[in-house]
């Protein structure tokens, strides 16, 4: 658009040469070629000077292959004509590598193969969450150019996931110590990324995969364990009942204890008197043998 204004000011500077030289009423004409060429350069020219960049981008100038050192924030500017403005984004990015197809940043099976301590491989899937640093841009854009995550991310969480796998079993990295081993990674690649003018945000491992006779010892383990759990359970159920019972057997032997001790003979007597009265009352025959025999109860039948 810079080269059009200049062409288009020339043109009009042309005509104002050429114009000198003419009658008045061709003269005349010609001015309003000559003032026009000259708006519209002036409008093109402040339009190549007109630069937007967009929301969650910053803007690096380049001047005839020289990248200027000041870095524009995402709105409206004006700069060089002649200068480019190359956009970088700067909102939180996220870098997945991957062994499920079309999951991560690479097709296929892009998963990092690691060494275990116990000299297992392991394949693992990561994701890392960043970000450039917008005040760093220009820097980035001279020493990487816009594609930071084929030439610095991607190598960089593949060496830091291997090199920190090599502390940790297997079983550890499926298990127990998941977090120390994700907290090693970030701290492995906070400062990498922090010299190159990128942020790290977070580290996510998102799969383990381990080799099957590991899986299987696993899965055994753990199945042992609910075993235990419920065994434990039952045997605590079943001493629970068993000191339920006893209580229950030591209550019932202290009351038959107390019941026999209050029994005397005229006790029993007093009660047998008060059966045979309630019988009595009730319109039944009572043929008594004394003695202490057993009475006969003798029921009227009915009519």
């Amino acid at each position: 658009m810079a080269v059009l204004a200049l062409l288009i000011l020339i043109l009009g500077a042309i005509v104002w040469r050429v114009r000198r030289s003419l009658e008045p009423e061709l003269r005349m004409r010609l001015s309003f070629i000559q003032w026009g060429a000259f708006v519209v350069a002036f409008l093109l020219f402040l339009g190549s000077m007109a630069r937007v960049v967009q929301p969650g981008n910053a803007g690096v100038v380049v001047l005839f292959g020289k990248v200027s050192d000041s870095v524009l924030p995402s709105g409206l500017h004006f700069v060089n004509p002649f200068s480019t403005v190359e956009e970088m984004e700067v909102r939180t990015r996220s870098y997945t590598m991957s062994a499920v197809h079309n999951e991560g940043a690479k097709n296929g099976d892009d998963s990092i193969s690691v060494i275990t301590s116990d000299g297992l491989t392991v394949k693992l899937d990561a994701t890392v969450l960043y970000a450039l640093d917008q005040s760093r841009c220009a820097e980035i854009y001279r020493t990487l150019g816009p594609d930071v995550e084929d030439r610095i991310i991607r190598p960089e969480i593949r060496t830091a996931v291997r090199d920190s796998a090599a502390t940790y079993s297997a079983t550890e990295l499926y298990t127990s110590k998941r977090a120390l081993y994700i907290e090693q990674v970030a701290k492995a690649l906070k400062p990498t990324f922090e010299k190159r003018g990128i942020l790290l945000d977070q580290v996510l491992l998102r799969n383990v995969l381990l080799p099957d006779q590991i899986t299987k010892a696993i899965n055994d383990k753990i199945a042992a364990d609910q075993d235990a759990q419920k065994m434990t359970y039952v045997l605590l159920k079943e001493k629970q009942e068993a000191e339920r019972k006893r209580i229950e057997a030591e209550g019932q032997a202290k009351a038959q204890s107390i019941v026999s001790q209050s029994l005397t003979p005229q006790i029993l007597e007093y009660q047998r008197i008060q059966a045979l009265r309630y019988i009595g009352e009730k319109g039944n025959l009572i043929i008594n043998g004394g003695g202490g025999a057993t009475p006969l109860i003798q029921v009227p039948s009915k009519k």
